[in-house]
């Protein structure tokens, strides 16, 4: 048995960000219409380069961040910052929580993307393990390990807390 979960950037975000760059367009044309060539070309240089950095962030990074449940372990991709393989053996414990549990609160961020409810990244908790967020929402699975806690909420979190839960069982039982 294979499952995979996806953790997509919420689809308001990326609506807000076409938003910007039509309303960034409208004003490079309108600029242009004008006679202010250096202010539309400063834009096409500024604003050009940036939309696409902002979509690759905010579209193409959070696409292709999944969630692999298997029979061997999880598997977790979701570049550029975290990704882990979590064998079943290393698994102590694993259990639905909230992200705003006062129990996970970061205390030092050490590589993370942050927007909005999406979270990719490692940071250090107030407990002072590490922790690998992968979520884009706040009801997550916690999957804790020796010094380590995997806060994993993809978008059908409910079906991915089952699938481990599962599988915990058939390891464990």
């Amino acid at each position: 048995m294979t499952n995979i979960y996806k953790i997509p950037m919420n689809k308001l975000v990326l609506a807000a960000l076409l938003i910007f760059i039509a309303v960034v367009s409208a004003v490079v044309a309108w600029s242009f219409n004008s006679g202010l060539t250096w202010t539309g070309i400063c834009l096409i240089v500024v604003a050009g380069p940036l939309s696409c950095l902002y979509w690759y962030m905010l579209y193409v990074n959070p696409k292709r961040a999944s969630i692999t449940v298997a029979d061997e372990g999880i598997l977790l991709s979701a570049p550029p910052f975290a990704s882990a393989v979590i064998p079943w053996a290393s698994v102590e414990k694993a259990f639905a929580a909230k992200l705003t549990d006062p129990k996970f609160k970061i205390s030092k961020t050490k590589k993370i993307m942050s927007f909005g409810k999406y979270r990719s990244g490692i940071a250090e908790l107030e407990n002072g393990s590490e922790a690998v967020i992968v979520t884009n929402q706040t009801d997550i699975l916690c999957i804790q390990t020796e010094g380590r806690y995997y806060l994993l909420g993809p978008a059908m979190v409910e079906l991915f807390t089952q699938d481990v839960e599962k599988i915990m069982q058939q390891k464990t039982g």
